[in-house]
């Protein structure tokens, strides 16, 4: 949201972002009007409720969990929506707050844009994800899709009414993914064509733009513009190494998995740069000839110089690193993220496994799957053709101009 932001307010426009608080101090450091809204995402992720959802990976269980979540915590969401909304003329919202945000767009009468990070609208060439990520016949795809819908609503629909009330708009009978098409509204697909070829059958109003990847003037506002030195020494100083991230998903046992990577890429005759994140993964840091661990890093400046990259599979990690050339395995835990390690996998790039299950036999022979020259050259390969690809923010800023300018006509007709 952050990089769509920017190009946004390059192109002159205005940007309030709306962001979970513990966000609000990082996305001010990078100029924008943040306000909070709904809850704090990285306490979530550490609490017990929040590890035993991530450990489900059961569709029907992550949807009921979220919903209990956004339940909870209604009437302030929607007060911070209200507020972080007041005087727009568009709304743009993610996935996790697309019901109540397209309410509030509906009630003050604006254009709304809902941005996905992942395939989550029905195809005939994809699965629902959240369901299965098994390839299946274009039928049963389908099929997947009208489960996915139902089971969305049967745990989202009283709240999306009950918030529909407070907006005084109509009680509706389905989910947004159901009514979207019908309304028009434009859903802004953030991925690469080249990682998730053969979706034909999208509507014109559902472009697929691209993966966003932060400019170097982003990257500068948030201080991440230049390695810090002693990385740099690191990283010069042997073999490109193995990148392992986990950004914002939580690590339960840091010392175990920690000791797994170092026993590993031991006998791999590696060395890891170790990429701490959210989780508490070697605190306090220590760094060695071989080993590094790291906080939150510039993936655009580093992933170069590694040799492959090992991480939860979140969108923006797994564009980075499929944007370096790396081979990559994705530990996935819920979400999306099985399906970008599938992803990989199907396209001879990377390998996936569940993080649930990894251990140090099962990590070792993954990484030993994708150092084969083979998925190092598809990787490679991939990276190229992601390169010539339009930049995807840009694409998806015209995307919502143009439906500023047809909402200035409309008002002006």
């Amino acid at each position: 949201m952050m990089v769509l932001g920017a190009e946004l307010r390059r192109r002159g426009h205005e940007v309030v972002l709306g962001t979970p608080p513990n966000l609000v101090e990082f996305a001010t450091r990078a100029g924008f009007n943040a306000r909070p809204v709904g809850i704090d995402s990285l306490a979530f992720l550490q609490s017990p409720e929040g590890h035993a959802l991530l450990a489900s990976g059961n569709a029907r269980k992550l949807a009921a969990g979220f919903a209990k979540v956004a339940h909870d915590h209604l009437e302030q969401t929607h007060r911070e929506i209200l507020n972080a909304t007041e005087g727009v003329e568009l709304i743009v919202s993610g996935v996790l707050l697309a019901e109540h945000a397209a309410g509030v767009a509906e009630a003050k009468r604006l254009p709304f844009v809902l941005l996905h990070f992942a395939p989550l609208r029905r195809t005939r060439a994809y699965s629902a994800f959240p369901v299965t990520t098994r390839r299946l016949p274009g039928a049963l795809n389908l099929l997947t899709w009208t489960l996915l819908e139902r089971v969305v609503w049967k745990a989202y629909g009283a709240d999306v009414n009950r918030v529909r009330s407070w907006l005084g708009l109509p009680a509706v009978g389905a989910s947004l993914a159901t009514r979207a098409q019908a309304h028009e509204i434009l859903e802004l697909h953030a991925f690469s064509a080249k990682v998730v070829p053969g979706i034909d059958d999208y509507g014109v109003t559902q472009p697929i733009v691209g993966f966003f990847s932060p400019s170097i003037e982003d990257r500068r506002a948030l201080g991440e513009g230049t390695l810090e030195a002693d990385l740099d020494a690191w990283l010069s100083g042997g073999g490109a190494p193995a990148y392992f991230g986990f950004g914002s998903m939580p690590v339960r046992d840091p010392k175990a998995a920690l000791q797994m990577i170092e026993q590993v890429t031991l006998r791999l005759g590696l060395r890891a740069l170790v990429s701490a994140g959210w989780s508490e993964l070697g605190q306090p840091r220590h760094s060695n000839a071989r080993v590094r661990v790291v906080g939150a890093l510039n993936h655009s400046a580093v992933l170069p110089r590694c040799r492959l990259a090992v991480h939860h599979g979140g969108a923006g990690t797994t564009a980075a690193s499929a944007a370096a050339g790396l081979p990559t395995l994705v530990c996935s835990l819920f979400a999306d993220q099985p399906f970008w390690g599938k992803q990989l996998q199907r396209l001879g790039t990377g390998a996936h496994l569940r993080f649930a299950t990894l251990d140090s036999t099962k990590l070792e022979r993954a990484l030993r799957h994708i150092l084969r020259p083979a998925v190092t050259e598809r990787a490679r390969d991939l990276a190229n053709a992601m390169r010539r690809e339009p930049n995807a923010a840009a694409c998806a800023a015209e995307h919502i101009e143009a439906r500023i300018q047809k909402r200035n006509a409309q008002a002006r007709g």
